[in-house]
């Protein structure tokens, strides 16, 4: 794991320094909370921990493949 001191304005750049694969940036600081922006290309995923963590839950209880009726159910 990579810890960081970043101040408001400042980055930390991800992948390629020449050709980066996103950016992150430290928007705002309010007390305890830390507002960032992140500069990546759509098809990256970007979440929160505990949206991840529910995404995945919700993931491993769905059922792996759809059922569909059998010509003996749809008689």
């Amino acid at each position: 794991m990579l810890a960081l001191t970043r101040r408001i304005g400042e980055e930390v750049v991800i992948g390629d320094p020449r050709k980066p694969m996103g950016v992150i940036r430290v928007v705002e600081i309010h007390g305890d909370k830390v507002r960032l922006s992140f500069d990546f290309p759509r098809d990256v995923k970007i979440n929160r921990r505990e949206l991840a963590e529910q995404k995945a839950r919700q993931l491993h209880e769905e059922p792996t493949s759809p059922t569909s009726p059998t010509s003996k159910d749809a008689q």
